[in-house]
């Protein structure tokens, strides 16, 4: 046999290098998509994305393994809704394609495409969606903060403060005081403090009739006020009073020592007291350089990319939505108009026109609901409200008791969109 000459084995053993190496040369590698965080619209962009008929890698990233939707806690405070129809198991995302991770993130790099976890470990992405969801502004607030919150619960966020809330409503004194604060827009779910007073009351007047709700605001009006006061009036009588920022309803302090809340010109004393903080974006978005100067995360509204940090794209309550209100449903509609931008992007593709829409049922009294919401647009680099409707002033009984129970549908519905059917 004749000496190979080290030229010849060179090349055949480039050649064979060349062939082992030749399927991942050829099959480009799935682009990964990293989602962090599993609320509305975490969960929903996932599920979009997985099922986009595009070769993706999708992986949830979420603390939490069960996520409470907070947008159906107001009814169970009332009594009218049941526990278990708040919590939902992320890991039911699995079947769909997803990889659910459960750990907690701590930033993400947009420079390295990273996501860094608590545990020190970090996720590589070609491109990642943040939901980061919500933080407070506690320093707005005297006397509040991490140490002190307990005392003043704002059930606003995942965890067990929404069913703590309702422990210590059910434990409240014969005729004593709740008060709710509502903060300064913009904030998660405009409607929701109000529909949560309107709850604590119906809970207090079939238990505890002499008991009293202060609402105390620190905006001047709210919507839908002009439906909602009325029928306060004729529903609670003088057990629930709302105090305008006007007639001193901001709330500057607390006084963890006693339960009071320190107003601009009178101290109010109360059994119980769900201070609702004003918010900013979560820490995770203010930690990786996703919110600016306003406290929210800025996007374009065309494909929800960060207008910061390049390949992170922002959804959900933390994003500065332009006329779009934070809601359940504004997060959902985010998430498709957010996976159909990431699968053209990652297919080299322009990204589809945007259109959003908002819906928010809330009650008033069982079986009398109201109804809000809109259609949005990317218009002058913002999302620009189109159309509204709302309920009308002066409703019948009927009409409100529809509007209740198609409440009661869009929840399952949405529910069974975000996490899947059967959660």
């Amino acid at each position: 046999m004749a000496m190979m000459t080290r030229r010849a084995l060179a090349k055949m053993t480039l050649g064979v290098g060349l062939a082992a190496m030749a399927p991942s040369i050829v099959a480009a590698a799935r682009p990964r998509i990293v989602v962090v965080g599993g609320g509305a619209a975490g969960a929903s962009v996932a599920r979009r994305l997985a099922a986009a008929g595009v070769a993706l890698d999708v992986m949830l990233v979420e603390a939490n393994p069960v996520y409470s939707a907070l947008f159906g806690s107001n009814r169970f405070l009332a009594g009218i809704g049941e526990r278990d129809s708040l919590d939902f198991r992320l890991d039911s995302l699995s079947s769909g394609g997803i990889e659910v991770v459960n750990a907690r993130a701590e930033a993400v790099d947009g420079v390295k495409r990273q996501v860094v976890l608590a545990d020190g470990r970090r996720i590589a992405f070609d491109r990642a969606v943040v939901a980061p969801g919500i933080d407070f502004r506690f320093e707005t607030i005297d006397g509040l903060g991490p140490a002190t919150v307990a005392r003043f619960p704002h059930a606003y966020k995942l965890g067990s403060e929404v069913y703590d809330l309702k422990a210590r409503l059910e434990s409240l004194p014969s005729g004593g005081t709740v008060a709710v604060t509502a903060p300064e827009r913009p904030y998660r779910c405009t409607p929701a403090p109000y529909e949560r007073a309107s709850m604590m009351a119906l809970y207090l007047k079939r238990n505890n009739p002499e008991a009293k709700v202060l609402i105390l605001d620190s905006k001047v009006e709210f919507p839908l006020m002009d439906r909602m006061i009325p029928e306060w009036e004729t529903r609670y009588g003088e057990m629930i009073e709302w105090v305008s920022a006007d007639f001193g309803g901001r709330v500057t302090g607390v006084d963890p020592a006693t339960g009071a809340l320190v107003a601009e010109d009178e101290t109010f004393d109360t059994d119980l007291a769900n201070v609702i903080p004003p918010q900013r974006a979560g820490d995770l978005a203010v930690n990786s350089g996703l919110a600016d100067e306003s406290g929210w995360c800025p996007v374009d509204p065309v494909t929800l990319e960060s207008a910061l940090v390049p390949g992170v794209h922002v959804i959900g309550d933390a994003i500065d939505a332009g006329d779009m209100s934070k809601s359940g449903h504004a997060a959902n509609s985010q998430a498709k108009v957010c996976a159909a931008a990431v699968t053209a992007l990652v297919s080299g593709k322009a990204a589809p026109v945007p259109a959003y829409d908002n819906d928010c049922y809330f009650l008033i009294d069982e079986g009398h609901g109201l109804r809000v919401g809109g259609e949005y647009v990317a218009k002058d680099g913002r999302i620009t409200g189109i159309k509204g409707y709302s309920s009308d002033p002066g409703e019948d009984d009927a009409v409100r008791r529809k509007t209740a129970e198609d409440g009661v549908k869009w929840y399952r519905s949405i529910t069974g969109e975000i996490f899947g059917p059967g959660t």
